[in-house]
């Protein structure tokens, strides 16, 4: 019979493993506050395919998001994934790359070495948060809440030669309605800040 010494010695010895256990498997496990926000955009949106850490493409490359890195304000520019999906959509060669130089600009929107038709939309000012891109023509709408991105774009960059036109809904979540003219983006031209017209773009074309 072990005595009240003893006993006391092992209730705590059974106590302190307990707590041990307990705070090892309530250990907060890190959140990937990155993925959470490519699932929310997948799980919003139809046909999109997550293709690296931090980009979906939606059919093919014909648009891709790419989102911040942690703890960046600005998007990279496209992994290599990205950019094999957009020389294919370009007619280009699977091989072609972005000049090195191109990971240090200020607007990382795909350059001309992807062909002469890029255009992206940022979430943020001064070409920072996600970034939204496409290479084509478009003579009818594109429903920016396709791919997550309706009353978000607040700064844009058209490195292509087509000229983009960007509307807003007279009839609220009414894709049909896209018909009043907030902006347009002339070929090789970008704007760092829209002011009145920040988060208010619902669809565009682009010719």
């Amino acid at each position: 019979m072990l005595s009240r010494k003893a006993r006391s010695v092992c209730v705590a010895t059974v106590v302190a493993a307990t707590v041990l256990g307990s705070t090892q498997a309530g250990a907060a496990v890190p959140v990937d506050t990155l993925q959470q926000e490519i699932d929310e955009v997948l799980a919003g949106t139809e046909g999109g395919v997550q293709i690296s850490r931090n980009e979906i493409a939606w059919h093919g490359g014909q648009a891709i998001m790419t989102f911040t890195l942690p703890g960046e304000a600005r998007t990279r520019v496209s992994s290599p994934a990205a950019q094999k999906l957009q020389a294919r959509v370009a007619g280009l060669p699977e091989g072609t790359r972005e000049a090195e130089s191109a990971a240090m600009a200020v607007d990382p929107c795909p350059t001309e070495v992807f062909g002469n038709d890029w255009y992206c939309f940022y979430d943020g000012t001064s070409f920072t948060g996600r970034r939204l891109q496409w290479n084509a023509t478009h003579t009818w709408f594109v429903d920016f809440a396709k791919h997550d991105f309706i009353n978000k774009t607040s700064s844009w960059s058209n490195k292509g030669g087509l000229n983009v036109r960007v509307y807003s809904r007279t009839r609220a979540g009414d894709s049909n309605s896209c018909a009043e003219l907030r902006w347009v983006e002339p070929a090789h031209t970008r704007a760092a800040s829209l002011g009145a017209l920040n988060n208010i773009a619902d669809c565009f074309t682009a010719s």
